[in-house]
């Protein structure tokens, strides 16, 4: 007889008198459901996955995890008290979405949700309304979706994003919005609502893999099929730049390396030198991209990308890119 190990930690789970609350919730808000994708193994928290069928008044499949919220996620210190440390997600499909393939053209949606629910317990974080999270590429051959953005159940009755526990604690139902690259970039360099407002009215929350991207196609200078690897690093490799470089072809007049704002930015920050504040005001005009994209545009900047933070290099008047080392004092 295999001896068992002690070491082994359990999942975490609901208490039966939460399970029930969850359960009543999800009938209650998003739907009836018979179907229910069941987690075989679970070695951090139990994540079932409830199918609502499509009825007359919602022709759309509702896919809701039941087991996130048994984590308690790890919010910031100021957020502690505002109950918004459980969590579970919901996505929408078309009816005629083949929920039983197992090609990942058609199960990208479920392992999408069970992964989130499963990414503030192994990265010790959280998530919360206009989080987004990449996948880093296209989820399926078949779409250039590549990440989600979480939003409130706006298909539901506003009682459906809070689900209130026996104790009176919280668990909160976040609506999963799947991205292309660029909206993703765009809503963190601005802000969820700001994206939000970029999706028509009528915008229906079902997932489409062909949708309409919400934002302008740029004319890029240098066209993805022509990018060569010319940097990379063991470091982040994010960053920002401005059109003007990108889409406008200009040199890079201006570069500087602050703080990361998270863990996939490396700090640099890349402008032409000529936008004026109204141009870097306005939403669209930079984004977020690899450096490598950057060096494509402008292979002057690789020798000082290993600079640290707070190294700035600006192109002087003879066209050379040199240590910005400030205005002269008289």
């Amino acid at each position: 007889m295999a001896k068992k190990d002690k070491n082994k930690q359990l999942p975490e789970l609901y208490t039966e008198k939460e399970l029930e609350a969850i359960e009543e919730h999800i009938v209650s808000m998003f739907g009836d459901f018979e179907n229910v994708f069941h987690e075989i193994e679970s070695p951090d928290i139990h994540v079932d996955v409830c199918i609502i069928d499509p009825t007359p008044e919602r022709n759309y499949y509702t896919l809701v995890t039941m087991g996130m919220g048994a984590h308690r996620m790890n919010v910031p210190e100021e957020l502690r008290d505002k109950k918004v440390d459980r969590a579970e997600v919901l996505i929408a499909l078309p009816p005629d979405w083949d929920l039983q393939n197992p090609d990942e053209r058609w199960y990208w949606p479920i392992r999408c949700i069970k992964s989130l629910a499963r990414l503030p317990g192994e990265l010790d974080t959280w998530l919360s309304y206009g989080h987004t999270v990449s996948n880093e590429e296209p989820y399926a051959d078949n779409t250039g979706l590549c990440g989600v953005m979480l939003t409130f159940p706006y298909c539901f009755p506003a009682e459906s994003a809070v689900c209130v526990m026996p104790d009176g604690d919280e668990v909160n139902f976040y609506q999963v919005l799947p991205l292309y690259a660029n909206e993703m970039n765009f809503k963190v360099k601005n802000n969820a609502e700001a994206l939000e407002n970029m999706f028509p009215e009528d915008f229906d929350m079902v997932v489409d893999p062909a949708r309409k991207n919400v934002l302008p196609e740029k004319d890029w200078h240098i066209k993805a099929a022509d990018m060569k690897d010319l940097f990379h690093w063991d470091e982040a490799e994010g960053c920002f730049a401005t059109d003007r470089i990108l889409v406008d072809g200009c040199k890079v007049g201006y570069m500087y390396r602050e703080e990361p704002d998270g863990d996939w930015d490396s700090g640099w920050r890349f402008t032409a030198g000529d936008e004026s504040e109204e141009y870097m005001d306005t939403p669209g005009n930079s984004g977020i991209y690899a450096l490598n994209t950057v060096a494509n545009n402008d292979p002057e900047i690789i020798p000082f990308l290993t600079a640290p933070y707070g190294s700035s290099f600006i192109r002087d008047d003879d066209g050379v890119l040199r240590e910005d080392e400030g205005e002269d004092e008289e």
